[in-house]
């Protein structure tokens, strides 16, 4: 009887951890631009292919993250900086393996959502249901002087003079910043600029849409925000 107990608890806790595991897709979401998207705000006519539109496994752009886009110019981009920042901000262009350039890839405004994407599994060019290039709030253009800064590494001393960040912990698998108001730290990726830079995805989560816009905690009470910033 203990066993069985047992065993039943294991497979509703399995279950438990897999329900919550479906429940983070990015099927049917805006980042969904396949044709059969029910969420997307743009989507293709001739693909039912969900990862196609980033992703391949054969043959990639870069291999990381297995990319299957042609991403803009990396120097063409402004980037927020001031002089407060203790954090080696870099004002004029990303590094070409920034993950923040990848996600300009569409949030530029200016590439093609489907023109840009190699090696399709059915030999075909990606055609868009209208517009092939993102407008509205989405398109942040190429000057990001007026948005969070991204690409620029985070350093323990930048932070020590600040006095006001949270800690870095290096021993994570990536890195992470984390202040106590956060559950799980805000990742950091590599780049040119080194082992521990922000980028959009500290932020974003881009295959789960759980909080909306694709954010890795809620901005309620500013949740976000203070997982890196003590206020």
């Amino acid at each position: 009887m203990m066993r069985s107990s047992k065993i039943g608890l294991a497979l509703t806790v399995l279950l438990i951890a897999v329900t919550a595991a479906g429940a983070a897709s990015i099927k049917n979401t805006k980042h969904d631009l396949s044709s059969g998207s029910t969420g997307a705000t743009y989507k293709a006519t001739n693909t039912d292919q969900i990862c196609v539109f980033c992703h391949t496994p054969h043959n990639s752009a870069q291999d990381i993250p297995l990319w299957n886009r042609a991403n803009p110019t990396a120097t063409s981009f402004t980037l927020y900086s001031s002089s407060g920042m203790n954090n080696a901000p870099v004002k004029q262009g990303f590094t070409a393996d920034s993950i923040s350039l990848f996600c300009m890839s569409c949030h530029d405004g200016a590439t093609g959502l489907g023109g840009a994407v190699h090696n399709d599994p059915n030999g075909l060019a990606i055609t868009m249901v209208g517009d092939d290039t993102i407008s509205g709030d989405a398109n942040l253009g190429t000057d990001l002087s007026n948005d969070h800064p991204v690409n620029f590494l985070v350093t323990a001393s930048g932070i020590s003079t600040d006095g006001n960040l949270g800690a870095l912990d290096i021993g994570t698998n990536p890195p992470t910043m984390k202040t106590a108001d956060v559950t799980n730290g805000l990742p950091l990726f590599r780049s040119a600029r080194g082992a521990t830079t922000l980028e959009c995805g500290s932020c974003h989560k881009v295959h789960d849409n759980t909080d909306a816009p694709f954010l890795r905690t809620t901005m309620a009470g500013s949740k976000l925000c203070l997982g890196c910033h003590k206020k």
